[in-house]
């Protein structure tokens, strides 16, 4: 695998998948991965007739096997020649072109076509001044709030009481944020995590997460949100610029939306307060 830019020549893609308005193709070698792709990615299927200007990974079996790896790592990110991206895994391997449009992967599983699939998103929301986030994303007719917070902030038990509530989960693993032509800010879903697809919403607030007996929303500083913000957000580009565009991204989104604390109980309650929020 070299530095240059990934081969465009694939056969026919396995699964064409659209995330937050973004497309691309997948064209695995391993013809037994198309089973596990169509599970994670199936609810996110795009049009089978090619897009213009889509997006493609290819990814080709190693030369010898190799066996997968028991705990999964973050994938290192190293600017490569000419402007790609290499991108280095446990027991994988992967090129992006300069566009960050194609990539070309060696490896086993469906695991490095996820976390490839992962970054290129990323890029692709930078490009339009957006974010990929790890949180939780709840929508309420049409409005979202975005929580994030360190492991064990309550992030996917918020996720748990919303759904119990009747309400509708974006995603809570990955949420991709990106600002609309409109001046408003979008939220969608991806499919780590909730596998199933819902409509994207107007992004009204993002926020941390606390525990209490009593659930209650707080004003918070856009600061101490940016702070917790920004170590959720994935950077696709591990460069200075990539780095000070991810924050100048962080700022925006922050200066639009109400920035707060949720504080919250393990009932119903959280659910009651986001959603008079939201309402």
């Amino acid at each position: 695998m070299n530095g240059g830019d990934p081969s465009p020549g694939p056969r026919d893609a396995v699964l064409r998948i659209t995330l937050a308005g973004w497309t691309v193709a997948l064209d695995v070698e391993d013809a037994a991965l198309a089973g596990p792709l169509q599970r994670v990615f199936g609810a996110f299927r795009a049009p089978d007739a090619v897009a213009s200007g889509e997006a493609r990974l290819v990814m080709r079996n190693p030369p010898s096997p190799v066996s997968p790896p028991t705990v999964q790592e973050l994938p290192r990110l190293e600017p490569g020649d000419a402007g790609t991206l290499r991108v280095e895994g446990a027991g994988y391997s992967a090129v992006l072109s300069p566009d960050r449009r194609r990539a070309d992967v060696v490896g086993s599983g469906r695991y490095p076509v996820e976390n490839v699939i992962k970054i290129m998103l990323a890029s692709a929301l930078a490009k339009r001044g957006g974010l990929l986030v790890h949180g939780v994303g709840l929508a309420h007719e049409g409005r979202a709030a975005l929580f994030v917070g360190h492991s064990g902030a309550g992030k996917s038990t918020l996720g748990g009481l919303w759904r119990d509530a009747g309400g509708t989960v974006l995603a809570d693993e990955l949420v991709a944020v990106w600002p609309g032509e409109d001046g408003t800010w979008r939220a969608a879903g991806t499919p780590w995590n909730v596998p199933v697809r819902t409509p994207e919403a107007s992004l009204a607030a993002v926020g941390t997460l606390g525990w209490d007996a009593a659930s209650r929303w707080e004003a918070q500083g856009a600061g101490e949100v940016a702070r917790v913000l920004l170590l959720n957000a994935l950077l696709p580009e591990p460069t200075p610029s990539g780095r000070g565009a991810l924050v100048g991204a962080a700022g925006r989104v922050l200066s639009s939306v109400e920035t707060a604390r949720l504080v919250f109980a393990r009932d119903a309650s959280a659910a009651a307060v986001v959603r008079a929020r939201l309402a």
